[in-house]
């Protein structure tokens, strides 16, 4: 709802019976019409039926007297504006980014609503804070208000964007099963105004009040947040109903949906200990943190209100590490989903396109609710392993982040190069250099950031959050040719992932919006820095108030080394405008464009089995498809190389048990094209 509209609109709302001005016939003088006399139906009221299951759900005048209770005093609002400029001037490393590329000021800002805090309400005290924090424009920083605020404001369906012959369209694309009153409203109508706004200016206008670090982004967060807002994230809905109107077989109908929001307090955890870590990886987990939490959040929540049954699988099976398992080929499996232990975060199929039959694996996350990274990876590496060879569409559309390595440790499986993690480096100042003498794990970057004082660097030096050895310990699983399918929600993990991708000319990226949503940082939670810094002045924020900050920003490898991710995020290779067809029939058109370039490349195949021969010898037994030569490596050092035709090729090379082997494969142009590699 655009800021200024709510009060002309609660005001005309209250009235059931509306008119439009329509001319006579005849004559140039016009009439109202009462709208039951348009074309145009007279509104229905959606209402909530008794057995939604979300627990209290309150309208949002309800919630206005809910949150009312409790207010934060004078000493506790000041105390939350303390550690707002220390995180904001001591630890947030895009303040230089944003200063220059936003024309922002958050600490003036911080200091003016300080000095204006006596003419304030508890109201408009949050809302100005929370708007400072939206200014930044990065998902990564954000005042999460008090707990009394936690809940989900929802309006029981969901609206997305699309072009449908030649315009851009707003279409209904779910429904909660629970809400009912209109039975015209369901998925596949558009909807073509918002409390008598046009759709396309109401969602310009939302998408003002976000924090998107570019235009796509910006917009994709307003238009989500349409129908489905975290209130303690985002600005709360300013009107208590919205009337929408949308077609239906090009009948206009209108109806009012009433705002309402449940409980969701648990949805709002820290991670705790992380169960499994790959070898090599000895940082804390919250350490490897990259996520836009409220896009993560509002994903659950989506299943939960248009989803449920996703919701009933059971728990994920411990799978090996994926180093362990000997690389296979997978018999031909029929076009349909493929089974996963890992349904909330993966799902997999098989699907047949113009240009041929091709997997389609969508990751929705990068955080793993119970935290195993190692099962995450291994059921990866698995569903590469029964897919179609042929051609993979990797699809990674919503997906807000999550641990960077798990991101980063999934790009070995896809490319025969050698990975380089982006690295990370701190903002110079007082505040980054106390914490990293403090903190073992940012001792790295301490002696830059103490000689920072002499040299004036404004950053620290970049280094990876963990050794090169462990995104690279297991090397390349599938050698067919891999589409990467992006959109303006991928966001920090994921645009690391995504940026990784592009850097190491994986394959191409095609993009649904013309950016990813451009968050290139290691986030941590205002409580996470209290714990570690002991000697700070962060203090523990009342009533349940949180914050997070961007605390370590990312630079970017290959052609585009140094470049940060933040704002900039990674640019898509091709572009797909999302049709109806692609809302309402699972991608249809999506999936055939991901495929007509999946066609354009050569699949590869090099796979390897080993078998002892005599005494510090291996004889390996290797099948090639695509290639014109293989060398092979043991411990990284070259013992063979022989030209190759599509089959099998026997050779013996000197290896013991322990080993690691490693097989590359070459085109008729001598370019990296294949690898396989395996401990012995």
């Amino acid at each position: 709802m655009p800021i200024g509209l709510a009060g002309n609109t609660m005001e005309a709302s209250t009235t059931r019976t509306r008119c439009i001005w329509r001319a006579s016939r005849g004559s140039s003088e016009g009439r109202a019409v009462p709208l039951e006399e348009s074309a145009m139906s007279h509104p229905d009221t959606i209402v909530l039926t008794g057995d939604h299951g979300l627990g209290t759900v309150r309208t949002m005048p309800q919630f206005r007297t809910h949150i009312a209770q409790g207010p934060l005093t004078d000493a506790q609002r000041r105390l939350v504006l303390d550690q707002a400029e220390i995180l904001i001037e001591e630890l947030y490393v895009h303040l230089p980014l944003k200063r220059a590329m936003h024309a922002v000021d958050p600490l003036q800002a911080l200091r003016l609503l300080r000095h204006r805090l006596a003419e304030l309400t508890e109201t408009e005290f949050h809302v100005q804070l929370q708007r400072i924090f939206l200014g930044l424009r990065d998902l990564h920083t954000n005042y999460i208000l008090p707990s009394r605020f936690a809940g989900f404001a929802f309006l029981g369906i969901f609206l997305e964007r699309c072009v449908d012959n030649g315009r851009t369209a707003y279409v209904v694309t779910k429904t909660f099963d629970h809400i009912s009153g209109d039975p015209q409203l369901k998925a596949g109508v558009e909807v073509t105004h918002w409390n008598g706004t046009p759709i396309q200016i109401a969602v310009e206008a939302n998408a003002a009040r976000e924090a998107g670090s570019n235009k796509a982004a910006q917009l994709s967060q307003g238009l989500q947040n349409m129908t489905l807002r975290a209130i303690n994230m985002s600005l709360p809905p300013e009107e208590d109903w919205v009337d929408i109107t949308y077609k239906v077989n090009g009948a206009t109908h209108e109806t009012r949906v009433p705002w309402r929001v449940f409980e969701s307090s648990a949805e709002v955890t820290s991670p705790g200990t992380l169960p499994s870590l790959p070898t090599g990886v000895e940082v804390g987990p919250h350490h490897l943190v990259g996520m836009d939490l409220r896009t993560e959040l509002t994903r659950r929540v989506k299943r939960r209100l248009f989803a449920p049954a996703s919701l009933k699988s059971g728990p994920p099976t411990k799978a090996a590490k994926p180093g362990a398992r000997k690389p296979r080929i997978a018999a031909p499996l029929a076009a349909g989903p493929v089974p996963t232990n890992r349904p909330d975060e993966l799902k997999a199929r098989v699907v047949d396109t113009p240009s041929g039959t091709f997997g389609h694996l969508r990751i929705f996350t990068f955080h793993m609710q119970d935290q195993d990274i190692n099962g995450f990876v291994s059921e990866v590496a698995r569903l590469l392993s029964v897919l179609p060879q042929e051609g993979l569409v990797l699809d990674v559309r919503g997906n807000g982040g999550g641990y960077v390595i798990a991101a980063e440790f999934l790009l070995q499986f896809l490319s025969p190069r050698r990975i380089t993690p982006e690295p990370f480096q701190f903002v110079s100042t007082p505040g980054t250099t106390a914490l990293a003498r403090t903190v073992a794990d940012y001792n790295d970057w301490k002696a830059s950031l103490e000689e920072a004082v002499t040299t004036g660097a404004a950053y620290s030096t970049a280094f990876p959050l963990y050794p090169a050895d462990v995104v690279n310990s297991a090397g390349q699983l599938y050698q067919g040719p891999v589409v990467l399918v992006t959109d303006a929600q991928c966001y920090s993990a994921c645009d690391i992932f995504a940026a990784g991708f592009q850097d190491h000319q994986i394959g191409p990226v095609l993009g649904v919006e013309a950016n990813t949503g451009a968050g290139g940082a290691n986030v941590v939670t205002h409580e996470e820095l209290r714990a570690e810094w002991t000697d700070g002045a962060l203090k523990q924020l009342p009533k349940g108030a949180q914050m997070r900050v961007s605390l370590r920003r990312c630079l970017r490898v290959g052609s585009r080394f140094g470049q940060p991710v933040e704002d900039l995020g990674v640019v898509p290779d091709a572009l797909h405008a999302l049709t109806r067809n692609d809302l309402l029939e699972e991608n249809a058109d999506l999936i055939a464009a991901a495929g007509a370039l999946l066609a354009q490349r050569t699949p590869r195949l090099l796979r390897f089995t080993s078998a002892a021969a005599g005494t510090g010898k291996r004889k390996l037994a290797v099948t090639t498809g695509s290639l014109a030569s293989i060398d092979v490596y043991v411990n990284g050092r070259p013992v063979a190389t022989t030209a190759t035709a599509d089959g099998s090729t026997q050779i013996t090379v000197p290896a013991a048990a322990g080993n690691v082997i490693r097989i590359e494969g070459y085109d008729a142009a001598g370019m990296l094209v294949a690898a396989s590699q395996q401990d012995v």
